[in-house]
């Protein structure tokens, strides 16, 4: 089953953080969700991969007996994961977390240009 995840960082906050909207779909299973987050935009990129995870981990009965597979337009976060990308220390217990889920399920984690990703329909309209 195909899944993707996507994050829109909008502005900069005084503390540094950026608010972003996390988004992840499920085409198949006719499910698109969207929520807020708080943090560099690396840390909301690897949230938005986060949320979708804990959703497949959440709700087997979703995947049962269906192949896993990701899909993200961050280049960084996908090539971190699949460990053929240098991680740093900041953002190593997010890479971390990703990685324990493949220990409870199998998915792939593929890159894919951010235009043909359907968890951003919406967000980019303006």
């Amino acid at each position: 089953m195909e899944c993707y995840f996507y994050t829109k960082v909008m502005d900069k906050r005084e503390d540094g953080h950026h608010n972003a909207v996390l988004s992840f779909s499920i085409p198949d299973a006719g499910i698109l969700f969207r929520t807020r987050f708080s943090g560099s935009p690396e840390e909301c990129e690897y949230a938005s991969l986060l949320t979708l995870l804990e959703f497949v981990e959440l709700n087997p009965q979703v995947f049962r007996d269906r192949t896993i597979e990701i899909y993200g337009d961050s280049f960084a976060v996908v090539n971190q994961i699949n460990e053929k990308m240098y991680c740093a220390r900041d953002l190593q217990p997010f890479r971390n977390m990703a990685l324990l889920f493949r220990n409870k399920f199998t998915y792939s984690l593929n890159w894919i240009p951010e235009r043909e990703n359907p968890a951003q329909n919406n967000l980019n309209a303006d």
